[in-house]
């Protein structure tokens, strides 16, 4: 189903613009939470995701550092160095809260107790007792400070190109953190989105979801996720090999992009992507139609060769056009990851 049809065109319209020029303010109850503590805790977490932690600490009172700052967004991956969970994470002074999909979180858990031997650090499943909220846009920034004082740790992170931040809360205070958010209004609009809504708009922005555009049978980089989630200048952490090899050594089959296709009626579900010529490279994984209805904005996956923005295609017939395509992988012989 396109959720585009079940939203008002002029309420569209005011969240695109919060997206835009303020922020949109998301509760996220599909996400559980692990908390990590001890003295070991940092060190021990950065070894098992794709983003480096080694620079965060608590986000500072009053202060708008760039992003990421205070926390991070990133992977966590298998030895094969195939994606299993995106982790939202919020660095405290005395613990780090780790936020992933629900039916991911126990076992992330397992996962994560696995390699736990030597070092100080505990692991608590926490998802019944806290809560996140998600602020997109170039303002969320500004928002942590209100987020904060109504009893949220927050963090600066830009995990979909378009600005944000992150909020976990104790649950009873998570209605709070929203209000305190929505209310901290001033140079642009800030409001609250639903996940209706949120599904519109990040198709539109070219951000993928899990489970839908991506899954644990995908790489970073065939997701195009590497530039938002993997750091390729950190210390060894579970699946590098794999996932270092692939960008700096060869490249992914196959790559996510958005499209632009030509026509107003919804596409087929998982709708082939073809060349001009006909020849299949790849399928349609996600679709919304264009704010004024003249053609459909999609992500899907096409092989990699072809994942260059302006390349012509076909989409179940019809005309389209590659709109977003990440940048190509660094040429082969660079540095070996660091150990």
């Amino acid at each position: 189903m396109d959720p585009t049809h079940e939203l008002p065109t002029h309420e569209m319209d005011e969240q695109r613009r919060a997206l835009r020029e303020g922020a949109l303010v998301e509760a996220m109850p599909e996400l559980g939470t692990l908390i990590v503590t001890g003295s070991d805790r940092q060190s021990w977490l950065n070894g098992l995701v794709t983003c480096d932690l080694a620079p965060q600490q608590p986000l500072p009172a009053g202060a708008r550092p760039a992003p990421p700052a205070g926390g991070a967004y990133g992977l966590n991956v298998g030895k094969t160095g195939k994606i299993f969970a995106e982790v939202w994470i919020v660095v405290a002074a005395d613990r780090i809260y780790v936020g992933a999909l629900r039916d991911r979180i126990e076992r992330l858990r397992e996962s994560f107790e696995r390699y736990l031997i030597m070092e100080d650090a505990e692991l608590q499943d926490a998802s019944d007792a806290h809560a996140w909220v998600f602020a997109h846009g170039p303002r969320s920034a500004d928002l942590a400070a209100a987020g904060r004082a109504a009893g949220a740790e927050a963090a600066i992170v830009d995990w979909t190109g378009l600005g944000g931040a992150l909020f976990v809360a104790p649950r009873p205070a998570e209605g709070a953190v929203v209000a305190a958010l929505l209310a901290a209004g001033g140079a642009g609009p800030v409001l609250p989105t639903t996940a209706a809504a949120w599904d519109v708009l990040r198709v539109e922005s070219n951000v993928p979801r899990f489970g839908v555009d991506f899954d644990d049978q995908n790489f970073p980089q065939e997701a195009s996720l590497e530039e938002r989630a993997v750091s390729f200048n950190k210390g060894c952490y579970l699946g590098q090999e794999t996932v270092f090899m692939l960008q700096m050594r060869g490249h992914a089959k196959k790559r996510l992009v958005q499209l632009a296709v030509e026509g107003e009626g919804a596409l087929p579900a998982g709708a082939e992507i073809a060349l001009p010529d006909g020849a299949a490279v790849g399928a349609v994984t996600s679709q919304v139609s264009e704010p004024r209805g003249q053609r459909v904005i999609a992500l899907g996956y096409v092989k990699y060769k072809h994942a260059v923005q302006g390349t012509a295609l076909k989409v179940a017939g019809r005309s389209a056009e590659i709109t977003r395509a990440p940048s190509p992988a660094p040429s082969s012989g660079s540095a070996a990851p660091k150990r």
